[in-house]
C-alpha cells in the first residue's frame, strides 16, 4: 500500500505555497513602450525648459528697452507674462481657440503665442 502523497511546495520555508501573484505579467514589449514614453516625456520637459528660458530672456529684453515717457510698458511684456503664467498652470502650448497642441516649431518662432497658425489664419491674424 503506497504511503500518503505529499504535495511539493516551493519557496516557503514551512511548506506552504506562496499565494498566486497579483502582479500582471509584463513582457519586454511593455517595458520598451514605457521606456519610449519616458524618453518622449523627458524630451517634452527639455523643450518646455528651453521655451521657458526663451520667454524669460524675451521678458528681460522687453523690460530693459528704453521707452518714450508716454509709453508705460512694451505691449509684448504682457503677452510674455501671460505665456509664463500659462506654463505655470500647465496649459502652455495649447491653442486657446481650438484646444489642439501648438507645434513646437511655431512656439520657437513666437513662444508667447496662444493660438495655432491655423486658427490665426482663420481669424485673419498673421501668426497670432
Amino acid at each position: 500500500m503506497p504511503g500518503p502523497t505529499r504535495e511539493r511546495s516551493f519557496g516557503h520555508p514551512r511548506g506552504v505555497p506562496f499565494p498566486a501573484s497579483k502582479e500582471p505579467n509584463i513582457d519586454m514589449a511593455d517595458v520598451r513602450s514605457v521606456h519610449t514614453h519616458l524618453q518622449h516625456y523627458e524630451r517634452h520637459l527639455a523643450r518646455l525648459e528651453e521655451l521657458r528660458e526663451l520667454l524669460q530672456d524675451q521678458l528681460t529684453a522687453a523690460l530693459s528697452r528704453p521707452r518714450p515717457a508716454d509709453v508705460t510698458a512694451d505691449p509684448r511684456t504682457s503677452e510674455i507674462e501671460a505665456a509664463l503664467d500659462r506654463m505655470d498652470r500647465g496649459i502652455y502650448g495649447t491653442c486657446r481657440c481650438c484646444g489642439t497642441f501648438i507645434a513646437y516649431e511655431q512656439l520657437l518662432r513666437r513662444p508667447y503665442r496662444s493660438i495655432c497658425d491655423r486658427c490665426a489664419l482663420q481669424r485673419g491674424h498673421q501668426h497670432d
